[in-house]
């Protein structure tokens, strides 16, 4: 047996042996022609797994996407290679994930306070797994603010946004502190995902006094200052991964006219045709560059900057960027 029929033997067979159970103990609430269909779905993926196929289509016997694979594993062909009827569901199953996420995600922009917002968010397919939030609390006068990245990609990733989203719009309903949302949140994330989801997750309270920071594994957030840039490193562990996780918040406090940066991966890892990645150093001085400009031509001005220096390279992630910055010349 081969690394990958060993390492489907570990992930899937333990998941079909439990659907079966479950297909068994229902077989009188089901007719047995559509009992047999079923059982019969599941009993060929096992075999798959035991002669080496598990994972490999049907039709070209190349390896299928990995995210539908998890999503369901008793999938039998490519995407190239789905029956016109697999493939309609397929694009109308797209289709609303696109609907649900665009509805998902806030205003471009939202000035509230001493604070003016903007965000970009540029996904590499129809759907994707990058989170974005920004929230006008209960009390009228304070702005929550995130930006995630959940494992993953495609719409499998889009729907683990969607439940990122969903959790913490809860938690903001009640009179919880930034650190105990974050901790709550990674909990109930823990313990409704499956072992290997798991989402880097940076987010903030702006409000009169402040902004309140916690990151949990996110890349570090530029703190644009009018006489200093710096990288704030993060303060806990990504949501997912241990359901017991402690988050540390740090207060930070911003100058008329200065900002505080999120993005995520897909910014600082684009690359050029080089294979030579725009990283950190290049975001920052891009923002340097818009600085006295405002939100808009900050947030706009990083993406154009990423575009030429990606030239034809197209990209391979997700791109977020959320600038929160305080009013004042």
């Amino acid at each position: 047996m081969n690394a990958a029929s060993i390492s489907a033997s570990h992930t899937f067979r333990p998941q079909l042996l439990e659907r079966r159970a479950r297909l068994q103990a229902a077989a009188t609430s089901v007719s047995t022609a559509y009992f047999d269909d079923l059982l019969s779905e599941i009993d060929s993926a096992l075999q798959r797994i035991d002669s080496g196929s598990f994972g490999l289509c049907d039709t070209c016997h190349d390896a299928i996407e990995p995210d539908r694979l998890e999503h369901n594993p008793l999938v039998r062909f490519c995407l190239d290679h789905l029956s016109q009827e697999e493939l309609q569901a397929h694009q109308q199953d797209l289709d609303l994930a696109t609907q649900i996420q665009s509805r998902l995600l806030p205003p471009r922009n939202i000035a509230l306070g001493n604070w003016d917002t903007q965000f970009r968010y540029q996904p590499v397919g129809a759907v994707g797994g990058d989170y974005c939030e920004l929230i006008v609390l209960n009390d009228g006068k304070s702005l929550f603010f995130a930006v995630g990245d959940v494992s993953g990609k495609g719409v499998a990733a889009s729907l683990l946004m969607t439940h990122l989203s969903a959790i913490f719009r809860s938690l903001l309903s009640l009179d919880l502190s930034l650190a105990e949302v974050v901790s709550r949140a990674n909990r109930l994330f823990c313990e409704s995902t499956g072992p290997a989801q798991y989402a880097t997750l940076v987010c903030g309270r702006a409000t009169a006094n402040g902004v309140e920071l916690c990151n949990g594994g996110h890349c570090r957030p530029v703190l644009l200052q009018r006489e200093a840039s710096q990288l704030l490193d993060s303060t806990g562990l990504p949501l997912g991964l241990f359901c017991g996780a402690q988050y540390e918040v740090r207060n930070i406090t911003l100058g008329a006219g200065e900002s505080l940066v999120l993005y995520s991966d897909g910014i600082t890892e684009a690359q050029n045709p080089g294979g030579d990645e725009y990283q950190e150093d290049r975001l920052v001085g891009s923002l340097r560059d818009h600085f006295e400009q405002g939100v808009d031509a900050m947030a706009d001005g990083v993406l154009q900057a990423v575009a030429r220096f990606c030239q034809t390279r197209p990209p391979v992630d997700d791109m977020t960027l959320l600038i929160v910055r305080r009013r004042g010349s």
